[in-house]
């Protein structure tokens, strides 16, 4: 009779709760400093999102820690749907590359909403003779360990994925971690590493430029800002397609009520032909969905890259 009886409260609570969210101002915790792309597209969907809400939607920036100090400032805030996280890939590589963190991405958190995907690509120094993917790989089994290739920095996705294809394409290539993806691309187009691998937006323009030369995009279709570079499957590799993705979670214990509030109108922020083709000047493709589709989507990233993870021996430490 208790459990019951507590079971009624709660639906009640959270009915009551649906009908007054938001009565106040909601903010999204973007674990970058202001200025990146992270930034400004979390500031256009809370632009938009103000609108659906009625209240204002504040960005508050929390940088460092691969993204940990950001989800300790929204678990702390409380499970009341007022702070919404933005997450990346590493939000669900930092599990495997980390011992002794404060929380689980899966179990502490719980899904709103995909947001975009954002294609990578695989680009070397016009001095490495390689022109295709496949001449890039003959090197990397016959001269073992002699191109580095640089990523924004140790248990990235691009991190991962480099090393996702040293194990499919039995290559050794040697990672360079930076501090970013710019510094990555500056050490590139210097001759100081022969190869990278990025956001496809950090290298179209010494692409075409011609300080580098890009092989491949890990997207499933070619990219509108490099059409003539092909894509993994059409290189013969469709197991290392890739995305750098990002979304929005909530600690676990935020209502249902609150998430379907909270994802009905980020998807309608997401869907406004506007912010559609602002983020495709990023090189990013919206991703509008349920928040039960985002949760199978963080699972199944969670498992693919936790065994990359452990095939590699990859540490953050």
């Amino acid at each position: 009779m208790k459990a019951l009886l507590a079971l009624m409260v709660a639906g009640v609570t959270s009915m009551a709760q649906a009908q007054t969210f938001p009565s106040k101002p909601v903010r999204i915790v973007v674990p970058f400093p202001p200025g990146g792309s992270a930034d400004i597209t979390s500031r256009l969907l809370g632009e938009r999102m103000t609108e659906g809400l009625g209240q204002p939607v504040l960005i508050e920036n929390k940088p460092g820690g691969s993204t940990i100090i950001g989800a300790e400032t929204v678990l702390r805030a409380g499970a009341d749907g007022y702070t919404l996280f933005v997450v990346f890939p590493s939000f669900i590589i930092n599990p495997s590359v980390r011992s002794g963190m404060s929380f689980h991405p899966l179990k502490d958190f719980r899904a709103v909403g995909h947001t975009v995907n954002m294609p990578m690509t695989i680009a070397v120094h016009p001095s490495v003779p390689a022109r295709t993917l496949q001449e890039l790989i003959e090197i990397g089994r016959s001269q073992p360990g002699s191109i580095a290739y640089g990523t924004p920095g140790i248990a990235t996705t691009h991190h991962v994925m480099g090393e996702l294809f040293n194990l499919t394409a039995k290559t050794k290539f040697t990672h360079a971690p930076f501090q970013g993806g710019a510094p990555a691309l500056t050490a590139l187009t210097g001759g100081h590493i022969q190869m990278i691998y990025a956001n496809t937006t950090e290298v179209v323009q010494a692409a075409k430029a011609g300080k580098i030369r890009a092989l491949v995009v890990t997207s499933a279709q070619r990219s509108d800002v490099l059409p003539d570079v092909p894509t993994m499957k059409e290189a013969g590799y469709p197991q290392l397609e890739a995305y750098n993705w990002a979304g929005i979670v909530v600690p676990a214990a935020t209502p249902n009520a609150t998430v379907e509030r909270l994802n009905r109108e980020l998807n309608r922020a997401l869907v406004v032909p506007a912010i559609r083709e602002k983020f495709k000047t990023y090189g990013m493709d919206t991703v509008p969905g349920t928040p039960q589709a985002f949760d199978a989507f963080l699972r199944a990233e969670y498992e693919r890259y936790g065994e990359v993870v452990r095939a590699a021996g990859i540490k953050a430490e």
